[in-house]
């Protein structure tokens, strides 16, 4: 335990002034042992039997957490463990020391509160933004309320920790029982480890800001989770993989990041964490990811690997078709560190090159045959199945494109009863059309509006109860249709395919548009980006 006393500094002086308001105290929760929090401290040891010295050390620290309404050790299963940093910077490809480092830097290693609640700041000028993007006048709702919404920054309303719940619940509340107003207040709150904003889970990957809360309170670990999905969707992970730390600090921390010395903390961080691994005999970089296109040493690592474990391909650095297919029939047949399908995208990613240098079979293995219509399964759909059965048709036909981006014969055909030309995407044509083939031709007699927009034919059959999401206990059945976001959730834009089958983890699917012509692809079900759901259509 940690010897406090007046004028220390740190998270565990903050974790000392939460746990001191839960005895009814009301200290700013600062970091800084000052005179109120030594007063509060006397006057919690003089209750307590204690030697009244101010000075917060073994036994006082043993009184605080043993008294406390909050079971601290429940606690613990929300805490980040080596574990967590060590998949995440694996699944983004950054050395784990640098990954230890940014968690030390920008995280002030904790998550959580002492009652249980995420870390928290309330923006109030950020909250006026939300208001008003959700059609809301905030200057109507000041008054009372000038303490949550205010037009510029200012730090003079902060009162952290615990208490920063109070002012997001009075924010929630400034017009009551408003889902709008509610979420523009979960919007304007940083929360967790890394203090990400709310109005960033669009961008995460999240439907509603209400669910990247939920996630927030579920532990660190999803926090981390959340921190990759951020530095994915903000460009950053180059910075970091290149340790180009004042480019990395200036984009995260923002314009004043010298002043803190943002980057210096960076920088001797890692060296720090990069020192104990190489004493460890670890690895101080991890591999890039490399694909088809890719030339050089490392590509011609993976092909002598490659032909260690019987995929004969050329040994001459360039990561062409062969070597990608037998990077997907490597993929396809082998698990990963955890135990979980690889994905068959032909991309050696940090776990493909892992399970490289450690081959674990799959029980099953062996070419998907895309072109055949699979096995009925019980509760499967049969106009689904029949849509199905077109799509299949359509693939051994080669049906494509023919002469440019999203032209040709087969374009033309999908796209007309659309009322559109060639030229545009044609994934959700291309289910509607199998559709319309399966009720015999007739559109009246379709499930749902033909329509060439993939988010357009999903909220059709959402609307109808239809759907149902990637985590249901529902199992995706051939024929059912599946959906994905793209650029964002916001944005509209999707794309749109078949279910062929599910088997040992993995989703097989019939798409139309992803490739130049329809085409068989397959996903780790549990690892796939984007996803908005399924549908089954009757």
């Amino acid at each position: 335990m940690e010897l406090l006393k007046i004028n220390s500094r740190g998270d565990a002086v903050e974790l000392l002034q939460e746990l001191l308001n839960e005895y009814g105290h009301e200290l700013v929760v600062n970091g800084i042992f000052d005179e109120a929090t030594e007063q509060a401290v006397r006057s919690f040891q003089n209750d307590h039997d204690l030697v009244a010295d101010g000075i917060v050390y073994t036994k006082t620290w043993t009184k605080l957490i043993n008294g406390t309404p909050i079971d601290l050790s429940k606690m613990e299963d929300k805490y980040l463990k080596e574990a967590d940093l060590n998949r995440v910077a694996e699944a983004l490809s950054v050395d784990v020391a640098i990954m230890k480092a940014v968690n030390e830097v920008e995280s002030r290693g904790r998550g959580f509160n002492a009652d249980g609640n995420p870390k928290i700041l309330f923006e109030g000028h950020v909250f006026w933004k939300e208001l008003e993007r959700r059609g809301i006048d905030p200057a109507a709702h000041v008054s009372g309320n000038e303490d949550v919404l205010y037009k510029k920054w200012t730090k003079a309303y902060y009162k952290g920790g615990i208490a920063e719940y109070e002012r997001l619940n009075k924010a929630i509340n400034v017009i009551p029982n408003n889902s709008k107003v509610a979420d523009a207040a979960y919007a304007s709150a940083s929360w967790g480890l890394f203090q990400i904003m709310g109005f960033h889970y669009e961008t995460l990957g999240y439907s509603s800001v209400t669910g990247f809360v939920g996630d927030m309170q579920l532990g660190e670990r999803q926090q981390l989770e959340a921190f990759g999905k951020f530095l994915q969707a903000n460009n950053l992970l180059t910075y970091l993989r290149n340790r180009q730390w004042a480019e990395f600090a200036k984009r995260y921390n923002g314009p004043d990041y010298a002043a803190n010395q943002y980057d210096i903390k960076l920088k001797e961080a890692y060296h720090k964490y990069a020192s104990i691994s190489a004493d460890a005999g670890a690895p101080k970089t991890a591999r890039e990811a490399i694909k088809k296109g890719s030339t050089g040493a490392l590509v011609k690592e993976l092909q002598s690997i490659l032909n260690e474990l019987d995929y004969a391909v050329p040994v001459n650095g360039v990561f062409d078709i062969q070597t990608e297919q037998a990077v997907k029939d490597f993929q396809s047949s082998h698990l990963d560190k955890h135990q979980q399908p690889l994905t068959v995208d032909g991309v050696v990613g940090a776990l493909t090159w892992w399970a490289l240098e450690n081959p674990r079979p799959r029980v099953v293995s062996g070419v998907i045959e895309y072109h055949k219509l699979p096995p009925s399964e019980y509760g499967e759909s049969p106009l689904g199945r029949a849509a199905l059965r077109i799509a299949i048709n359509e693939l051994k036909a080669g049906a494509g494109e023919v002469g440019g981006n999203n032209k040709g014969p087969w374009v033309r055909k999908y796209m007309e009863p659309a009322g559109l030309p060639e030229g545009y995407p044609w994934c959700a044509a291309f289910v509607s059309w199998c559709f319309l083939q399966a009720v015999g031709g007739n559109r009246k007699d379709m499930p749902f509006k033909y329509s060439a927009g993939a988010r357009d034919v999903f909220n059709q059959l959402k609307n109808k109860g239809w759907s149902f999401s990637g985590e249901s206990e529902k199992q995706p059945k051939p024929g059912d249709v599946v959906c994905w976001w793209r650029t964002s959730l916001a944005s509209g834009n999707g794309h749109i395919g078949f279910v062929h089958h599910c088997k040992d983890g993995f989703l097989y699917t019939i798409e139309g548009n992803k490739a130049a012509n329809v085409a068989g692809f397959s996903y780790v079900k549990t690892r796939m980006e984007k996803l908005l759901g399924f549908a089954r259509v009757y």
